[in-house]
């Protein structure tokens, strides 16, 4: 137990970043020095390890006062480069991403790790390719939202001090390395089994941990169905690939070993095993970098053959528990890793099954535990996740994997292709399932009900549970039964998402919603499938209309993957398919709140003078979101505009919309603007904030604020604002800084 504690206190530092607790841990190692219980004097000074671990990484970010500008610095490839041949902006060009250690700078001196994007340079980078480089850089930062992926805590954990783009480079040496020979490898594979696209995609991942050519439809779909944890080289490729290794040295290196050399027959055929065990472990970490989940692997797996061959007994949970204070001390920073958590929680969820069931129980259990933490993690969910994983598990862990290591380690394609056809049988296998339970949906689990729903399953395999196992179906009604709060009739509430530099909006009402705009697109993703999506099937809930202001990629962007859940109406049904025209005068109203069309009329327009401009009111306030529209349309439309309350800035408050006459004719208390952090256009322009300010605006920012949920109490008849920046912020979404609170 105390093993955890001790974990628990790093884990807790790097998450919370603050002091305060600090006083109350020294008072627990007093008290349990003079009660003898020594180690809790470790756990103040791990707190303070954390934290200072968490302002160290923080401190190294790119300061803000150099983001935008173009630095001379000189570095060298880390990783595999992915490289994408992308139809963007009405053209093909190829673009590198590449992760490199830098440095050089006299404006931000030291050693810093960056990501960073190349487009249509004459040299295609290779791994541990030396450079000179000018780059324009910006802190890690990305969108924020109630779901989806936090970007600047993902960096922070991968140790990623700025993102950028490289405006120019010159090779400077060879590329020699563990990191060249890697890439040489994946190649390999991918000519190997050049006919199947799922092999192409996914083998590389699995030999030397490449998933640049991993698409995001693909990714999504491992996700979805509660797999993802299979695509990326963690403790559990690691543990196959270990356990094929002890099973031979226990059966066949064993014994010829102990014949040559007598001295050992001191040790037993078990402990003997590990050693081969530990050495493949060592190889597939190298054939995937050392990255940090095969370096946690191989760590547990020492704690436990250590322990094996010194003759002590240790629990599995204690190796366990060694093995995670051993990785928090030496990776800190890794506790803000969800790879961390899926790999230990897998380990747990097996060591638990086999000691409390049995092995045979494991290939049904362990799915089941797999696809909620996956949930959890992912924040992707599918009725059909315990099934798939049920089948993926033993498929990539018997077939796959052993097939794809030893057909690329013997350089033997047959062996490759067999495992590609079973990357095949699996994707199938999970476009099956997502297709066969669509109509069936659950919500998708908070991490509250998703930690309620892990006790719950956790108690169900312990045989010792001190009460009955039938009251623990109780702990998953948080889960089963959570539902957004309701409002009352005649109120309305506006959910602006954070999607950069586009627009995607939410309009509750008590019984029905509305989806305005979807964000941006881009090839193989979209800001709909990361953000909105899972916030849908977090609410539980399902749009009763969308709205698609124009055509224009951020706004209309993500309407591939909201089709055919409600009827859609747009202002360029021309461009945006199986939609009917906005046409000012269409009215509707729900839960007494009423939705009106104003713009655009019978006259078909163009471009963003074409956007649908919607007016919501109820309980006596009003909403009014104009789209894209410019000064024109909005001169057009100043006499049929009422007073609104809250106004969204037309065109992501460029000058040419949001005039000061429109804003004399609305006169909005709050403003709006959606649009991208340090985006190319500038956007909000200043002249759009002055005259804002001059009329006395509160303004609200995505870029700056991330989402915003906007609602007016009814009863008090104050805005209640909820800007998630400040409502869910961490110590990484802020300048670097000692807080006792």
């Amino acid at each position: 137990m105390r093993l955890w504690c001790l974990s628990a206190a790093v884990a807790t530092a790097c998450w919370l970043g603050v002091l305060w607790p600090l006083p109350v841990l020294l008072v627990v190692a007093v008290l349990g020095w003079r009660r003898g219980r020594r180690w809790l004097v470790w756990l103040p000074l791990l707190w303070c390890y954390g934290v200072v671990q968490l302002h160290s990484g923080v401190s190294a970010r790119l300061p803000a006062s150099l983001e935008g500008e173009t630095l001379a610095m000189q570095g060298e490839v880390v990783g595999l480069p992915a490289t994408i041949n992308e139809f963007r902006f009405g053209r093909w060009r190829y673009r590198q991403t590449l992760t490199l250690d830098v440095w050089g700078s006299s404006r931000w001196p030291g050693i810093h790790r960056i990501r960073v994007n190349a487009y249509e340079l004459p040299v295609q980078v290779t791994a541990d390719q030396p450079l000179a480089l000018m780059v324009k850089l910006k802190a890690p930062r990305g969108v924020y939202n109630v779901t989806g992926v936090d970007a600047a805590r993902r960096d922070l954990a991968a140790g990623i001090d700025a993102r950028g783009t490289v405006q120019s480079w010159t090779v400077q040496g060879s590329d020699k390395g563990l990191d060249r020979w890697r890439q040489w490898l994946s190649d390999w594979v991918v000519e190997q089994v050049s006919v199947s696209p799922a092999g192409r995609a996914i083998l590389p991942a699995l030999v030397v941990g490449d998933r640049s050519r991993l698409s995001s439809q693909l990714w999504q779909q491992f996700q979805l169905t509660g797999g993802a944890h299979l695509l990326a080289i963690s403790g559990l490729h690691i543990a196959i690939v270990a356990g094929w290794f002890w099973w031979l040295g226990r059966w066949l290196l064993g014994p010829v070993v102990q014949r040559l050399v007598p001295g050992l027959t001191a040790f037993t055929l078990q402990q003997l095993a590990w050693g081969p065990a530990l050495v493949a472990a060592l190889g597939y970490a190298a054939l995937a970098g050392f990255s940090l989940p095969t370096v946690r692997a191989v760590i547990m797996l020492a704690v436990v053959a250590v322990a094996q061959c010194a003759r002590v007994s240790v629990p599995l949970w204690k190796s366990l528990g060694v093995a995670l204070l051993m990785v928090l001390l030496l990776f800190p920073l890794s506790a803000l890793s969800e790879s961390l958590w899926l790999s230990f929680g897998a380990v747990a969820a097996i060591a638990m099954l086999v000691t409390s069931h049995g092995a045979r129980w494991l290939l049904v259990l362990l799915p089941v535990m797999m696809a909620m933490l996956g949930a959890i993690l992912f924040q992707q969910w599918s009725i059909s996740a315990p099934l798939a994983n049920l089948i993926l598990i033993p498929l990539y862990t018997c077939i796959v994997v052993p097939l794809a290591l030893l057909g690329s380690l013997l350089q033997q394609g047959w062996l490759v292709q067999g495992a590609a056809t079973g990357t095949e049988l699996s994707v199938w296998l999970m476009a099956s399932l997502a297709s066969s339970t669509s109509a069936w949906q659950l919500p998708l689990p908070t991490a509250t009900s998703g930690l309620f729903a892990m006790v719950a399953l956790a108690l169900l395999l312990v045989p010792a549970v001190p009460f009955p196992r039938r009251l623990l179906p109780i702990l998953l009604l948080p889960w089963l039964c959570h539902r957004p709060a309701s409002l009352p009739e005649g109120e309305w509430q506006l959910v602006a998402f954070d999607v950069g530099q586009g627009l995607a909006l939410a309009v509750r009402t008590r019984e029905h919603l509305l989806i305005y705009d979807t964000g941006a697109s881009w090839p193989g993703d979209s800001m709909a499938r990361r953000i909105i999506l899972p916030w849908l099937a977090r609410q539980g809930l399902t749009p009763d209309r969308i709205i698609i202001s124009h055509g224009d990629n951020d706004h209309a962007g993500g309407m591939k993957v909201l089709a055919g859940m409600a009827p859609v109406l747009s202002g360029e049904p021309q461009r945006v398919p199986n939609s009917e025209a906005c046409r000012a005068g269409q009215q509707w109203g729900w839960d007494g709140v009423t939705f009106t069309l104003l713009w655009p009329g019978p006259k078909e327009v163009p471009g963003n003078e074409s956007s649908c401009v919607l007016q919501v009111s109820g309980a006596g306030r009003s909403l009014l979101i104009p789209g894209d529209i410019g000064k024109q349309s909005e001169y057009r439309l100043l006499g049929s505009l009422p007073r609104t309350d809250l106004l969204v800035v037309a065109h992501h408050g460029s000058n040419s919309s949001t005039s000061a006459a429109l804003l004399r004719q609305v006169q909005p208390a709050y403003a709006l603007v959606s649009a991208g952090y340090r985006n190319r256009f500038h956007h909000p322009h200043p002249q759009v904030l002055q005259r804002l300010g001059n009329a006395g605006v509160t303004v609200l920012r995505t870029d700056r604020d991330g989402m915003i949920v906007f609602r007016w109490g009814a009863a008090d008849n104050v805005p209640l604002i909820t800007t998630w920046r400040q409502f869910r912020e961490r110590p990484w979404h802020r300048p670097a800084a000692w807080r006792f609170w």
